[in-house]
């Protein structure tokens, strides 16, 4: 029968492998971004986390399991915050929303779309990750599976939300809320894959630039 102390330990010995687990998410991530997948070896990674390859093992398997579980985890933080920004869209564009009485034409539509996708954090990395993910589901065909299969979820949510967003200021897309929100994401990647292969250190901002001159184009054919 179970002690009182082998009970209490359990839930601190869980919350401990899952500390362990998270560092090691975040080391990968950064060494995944730097080098690649192929160049990024468990020892690299246990390194950067501060951790010995037993720990790396007794949490992952493979590195292209943990690679996977970095997208999955990727992909729902960035929907999270999307979600969070079309249910704060009057706090985000106050004053537009506010002066056009909850309607926004076509063109002051394009800094609130803008501002959804930009709002992901350290964009830069998390595209040269994805860059990465496809390479190595194109070339795996069993990696590729499940990398269609989260990239599909997160394009039918994603999908959802931004049509929210149309929705909430008063438009109505004028595409299948998937077909949009790969429209408006493609569209940021270009940009902000342009940016990076410009280098110097405003790449964000370039990206921005970059996105809005091209949504600019876009913006009449994707709303009425």
């Amino acid at each position: 029968m179970s002690t009182t102390t082998e009970t209490e330990a359990k839930p601190a010995e869980s919350a401990r492998r899952q500390k362990t687990r998270e560092r090691l998410m975040d080391a990968a991530f950064e060494v995944f971004s730097e080098v690649g997948i192929h160049a990024a070896s468990v020892e690299m990674i246990a390194e950067r986390a501060d951790f010995t390859r037993g720990a790396f093992y007794s949490n992952f398997d493979t590195k292209e399991e943990l690679f996977l579980a970095l997208a999955e985890r990727g992909n729902n933080e960035r929907l999270a915050l999307l979600r969070g920004s079309v249910a704060n869209i009057d706090v985000i564009m106050p004053s537009l929303v506010g002066s056009t009485e909850g309607k926004l034409s076509a063109a002051e539509l394009g800094p609130i779309v803008a501002s959804f996708l930009e709002q992901q954090g350290e964009n830069r990395l998390w595209f040269l990750f994805q860059s990465e993910l496809r390479l190595l589901a194109m070339r795996d065909p069993e990696v590729g599976k499940l990398y269609l299969e989260q990239k599909n979820a997160a394009d039918t949510e994603f999908g959802s939300i931004i049509s929210a967003a149309f929705d909430a200021v008063g438009l109505t897309p004028a595409l299948d809320s998937v077909e949009l929100a790969n429209v408006l994401m493609n569209t940021y990647e270009a940009a902000l894959q342009e940016a990076i292969m410009r280098g110097g250190n405003k790449v964000q901002e370039d990206a921005h630039q970059l996105f809005m001159q091209r949504l600019l184009g876009l913006i009449g054919q994707l709303a009425s």
